[in-house]
């Protein structure tokens, strides 16, 4: 494998037209309760013996959604019987793991958040979709999708995307709880102390009813995202596609960009400002709460428009950009290409009809549902054009446009450094652990645990470059280092073909 970049079609927010939402829906667009499983016969199911095809995932927010559509799915393929599980992420990383090693693992699954696609394929996770999937079905989607190193592997698509990339860190707030304690709907707090101090109004105006912000604490990876790209926002040029900052080009988790946030976290803390429950809970448990009025501020991503049009259809609330340091903000959210998600088992009996699944469940009939709901941002070509008419959504997309930048990808400069990524070992505790700890009270200071977890980092990355290369891979610490990066412009193709 060469070092070239293979089908790159990187696109940034500004240029993809597929995220052009407006709050214009399609006349010809099917409501909810209709749309699903395309009206045309094209890829029919083999036909003979009845099978089960189990699928497994977490995708919370889109079930009513899927229960109609496997509904339709199985009128439609009457030989194919779905057997879904709808997990929380962290359930989902335990049990695949588990049901892997025990020769169990589902026909479809995505690919979990703490693995990378090469790993997982390394360790016969799952099989190439090619011999499966024609060119009809690849072209539905937006460019970008298929990329060497991050959905395909030498040159064969393992996995396809859930969603377009958007940050998942915008802050949801009640307006009328705003309007509560005093604080204007219309202008939501713009840096870290406005936030604290509309937490802290919030929390005594609710006199034990509501609270200023509640988070779907048992989640490490909600921690994890907050820390991550707050921290961005205040220079520190950390994301999740690498290991190390884009400024310093090493592990500076414990730079002042993220204890600033840290602190900021552990002031709210202080002042009470939490739900009770945010400890105990999950991210669609705090959502819950929130959607019945009990929180001001909550972090997550789109997909949560659409369950309180659906289930709160009487919460009034707004979108915001996250708060920046007091002392201004010194960079923007980091948005990623495309990630890897759903993908076919290795040990599948029945990948032609796991493929067919796949080729429903991306056709623009359904697509469009989930568009129009307000649940995601699509993938398929011009659907967000004609789908998408719910105000919050394109406000949230406005504010995207406005605070995310699109990031280098080390593993697209160099595709060889999926060997690295196998090898590399995630520091324990990480970011989240030690976030959730300030927030519980286990943790008192953040600083010696995040410079002992920057230090780990370091040597976790060095060991895993060593491994690599003394395995055959041509790849290097620089390969992580991108000195035409700047905070302020999306990171493009001709970026990477700068670098050669």
């Amino acid at each position: 494998m060469n070092r070239k970049l293979r089908r790159v079609g990187i696109v940034s927010l500004t240029a993809l037209s597929v995220l052009g939402v407006s709050a214009c829906a399609g006349s010809n667009s099917k409501p909810p309760a209709a749309a699903g499983i395309a009206d045309n016969k094209a890829n029919e199911a083999p036909q003979g013996d009845k099978v089960t095809l189990r699928v497994m995932d977490w995708a919370d927010s889109e079930k009513p959604y899927r229960e109609k559509f496997i509904k339709d799915f199985e009128a439609k393929y009457p030989n194919i019987k779905i057997e879904y599980t709808l997990l929380t992420v962290d359930q989902f990383q335990n049990t695949i793991t588990t049901a892997i090693k025990s020769g169990d693992a589902p026909d479809l699954f995505p690919l979990p958040g703490n693995m990378s696609l090469s790993m997982a394929v390394k360790g016969g996770w799952y099989q190439a979709l090619d011999p499966y999937i024609d060119d009809e079905f690849k072209n539905r989607f937006v460019d970008g999708i298929f990329l060497e190193g991050l959905t395909m592997l030498d040159g064969e698509i393992y996995s396809i995307p859930a969603l377009a990339s958007v940050p998942s860190t915008l802050v949801y707030y009640n307006k009328q709880l705003f309007r509560e304690a005093g604080l204007d709907p219309e202008n939501p707090p713009k840096t870290y102390s406005e936030f604290r101090s509309a937490a802290k109004k919030i929390t005594e105006a609710g006199k034990g009813k509501a609270y200023g912000i509640i988070e779907g604490g048992k989640q490490i990876g909600r921690w994890k995202l907050a820390a991550m790209d707050w921290s961005a926002l205040g220079g520190s040029g950390l994301n999740q596609q690498s290991p190390i900052s884009l400024v310093t080009n090493n592990a500076n988790y414990d730079a002042k960009s993220m204890l600033d946030v840290f602190q900021l976290f552990k002031g709210m803390k202080e002042d009470g400002s939490y739900h009770p429950k945010t400890m105990s809970i999950s991210a669609p448990e705090a959502r819950a709460l929130f959607g019945e009025g009990q929180a001001g501020f909550m972090l997550q991503g789109e997909w949560c428009i659409g369950v309180w049009k659906r289930e709160n259809p009487n919460l009034d609330f707004g979108v915001m950009a996250p708060p920046v340091p007091d002392d201004g903000q010194k960079g923007f959210l980091p948005q990623s290409n495309f990630s890897p998600w759903i993908g076919i088992s290795k040990t599948s009996k029945h990948p032609k009809e796991a493929a067919l699944y796949l080729k429903e469940y991306f056709s623009k009939d359904y697509q469009a549902t989930l568009v129009k709901a307000g649940d995601r941002f699509s993938i398929l070509k011009g659907i967000n054009e004609s789908s998408s008419d719910i105000p919050q959504f394109k406000q949230y997309y406005d504010i995207v446009q406005k605070s995310a930048r699109l990031v280098p990808s080390p593993q697209l400069r160099n595709p060889e450094l999926a060997a690295v990524y196998a090898n590399y070992k995630d520091v324990q505790p990480g970011i989240g652990d030690i976030l959730q700890g300030i927030v519980s009270g286990a943790v008192k200071d953040p600083s010696a645990p995040l410079k002992q977890m920057s230090d780990l980092i370091n040597k976790s990355l060095d060991a895993a470059i060593a491994k690599a290369k003394s395995e055959g891979a041509k790849v290097d610490k620089n390969d992580f280092v991108f000195p035409n990066w700047t905070p302020d412009k999306n990171y493009k193709a001709e970026d990477y073909k700068a670098l050669k």
